[in-house]
This record gives structure tokens, sequence and C-alpha cells, in this order.
């Protein structure tokens, strides 16, 4: 069973729905205590507090076939090769390719499992903890409105070029932007999340910017000042206003 959240705890954790296409995956996160996901069909945000594991028609023979029965706080990330992971299978065509590496805790098994009765090819799901311990069916985890989505959008329009799962240390940050003297590392979580997820220091420069998800509802050109000034501070440019040309 998961922790003990208060309502208001749950909605502030994060949780990255991931797939498990096979037994083999699913020991090692038992087992080994960890995940891979291929850098290149990567979401474009993997940092959470916890992964939930989709087991997919491949588990046919087991009640937890298109299901979410399980998940594990995570721990730490890394970028590395799938010839560092799996040594044993150097010789694999894409040996060379860089995978995310999580780290989780013990897996925790749901006391309610979310069913997928509509959706069964599921690829990646962002959402909160207080949406997993609650849903009936894996549709009811898609977040409206995302505030995440809408900074990222937000950013975009403002002609800067937003970089994701860039890794500060071993947890990821949101959002990530280059300026001249560094990166700009943004965090789309709540304070509660944040302060058991601090970011090691690094060999680059980087400033770290949280903006909680009620800020970023509540105020997005407020969010937007702010970062527009930390990058200030980076040795960038003040952001673009939409449709102005870019630098």
């Amino acid at each position: 069973m998961p922790a003990i959240y208060t309502d208001a705890e749950a909605r502030r954790r994060t949780v990255l729905v991931v797939v498990l296409n096979n037994a083999t995956d699913l020991l090692r996160a038992a087992d080994a205590g960890w995940y891979r996901i291929p850098q290149r069909r990567a979401p474009r945000r993997i940092g959470a507090d916890y992964l939930a594991f989709y087991q997919t028609g491949a588990f046919r023979q087991q009640p937890e076939a298109q299901t979410i029965s399980f998940m594990a706080p995570t721990r730490r990330y890394r970028l590395m090769t799938r010839r560092e992971l799996l040594p044993d299978e150097a010789d694999h065509p894409r040996a060379d390719d860089y995978y995310y590496r999580i780290d989780i805790g013990p897996l925790e098994r749901l006391s309610r499992p979310v069913r997928a009765t509509t959706f069964r090819r599921l690829t990646f799901i962002h959402t909160t903890l207080a949406r997993l311990l609650t849903a009936e069916d894996v549709k009811e985890l898609f977040l409206d409105d995302d505030p995440f989505e809408q900074l990222w959008a937000a950013l975009r329009e403002h002609n800067l070029r937003p970089l994701k799962n860039r890794l500060a240390g071993e947890r990821p940050v949101d959002i990530a932007l280059r300026a001249r003297g560094g990166y700009l590392g943004i965090t789309c979580q709540d304070a509660f999340a944040a302060q058991e997820s601090r970011l090691a220091p690094v060999a680059e420069r980087w400033e770290f910017l949280q903006l909680s998800t009620m800020q970023i509802k509540a105020d997005l050109p407020g969010c937007l000042r702010q970062i527009g000034a930390a990058l200030l501070r980076l040795g960038g440019s003040v952001l673009n206003q939409p449709g102005a040309a870019q630098e």
C-alpha cells in the first residue's frame, strides 16, 4: 500500500504512468529496483514522485493484464547507454542508444487497480497521486489544462526553445532553458513534493526556479516574468513577445 497522504498532499504528488511489456521488466523493477525509458521515445516530462506500471496484454495469463496494479517511489535518474544498463546484451542493435535509468523504491500494490477498458495501447501519462488512487479507469488519469503544458506552450509562443528532461545531478528538471551563462531549470511542482527532490550540485552552471501548479494556473504572465529575470541573470535576453522575430 502507498504511504497515507492527506487529500492536499496526494494532489501535489506527481506520477508518471509507464508501460511494462514483459515479465522480465517487471521482475527487474521489483528485484533490481530500476526502470528504463529510451531517450528518443521519452515523454516531454519524465520527472515524477512515483512511477505507476501499466501491464499490457502480454500479461494476459494474469489478472494484472491491461491494468495499473503497482507503483513505486522514484529515487534518482541517470542517462546511460543500453550497453551500460544491460552488459549481458552488449551485441544488441541498440546497445549504443541512450536510456533514462530511473531507480525506484519497493513496488507497492494499489488497493484498487486501475483498468484500461478503452485505452489499450498506452504510452506515458503524467498525472497526480490523487487521480491514481481514486481512478477506476485509465482514461480518468489524463489531466485537463495541465499547467506544465500551458507553460511549455507559452515559452514557445515567446520564441524560446524549452528542452525536455535535462538532468541536473540525479533528478530531471521539468523544463530547461539554455542561456549564454548556463541553464535555467524549471520545476513545475508544489513545495511539498519538491522538498524531497532537491537537485544535486552539477558541473554546469544552473539556476533553478520552482513554479507551483497553482502559480502557473493563477498567474502565467507573472511566471513568465520570473523566467525572464532568471534568464537575464544567466546572460540571456528578455522574453520575446509572441510573434516577434527570434534574436
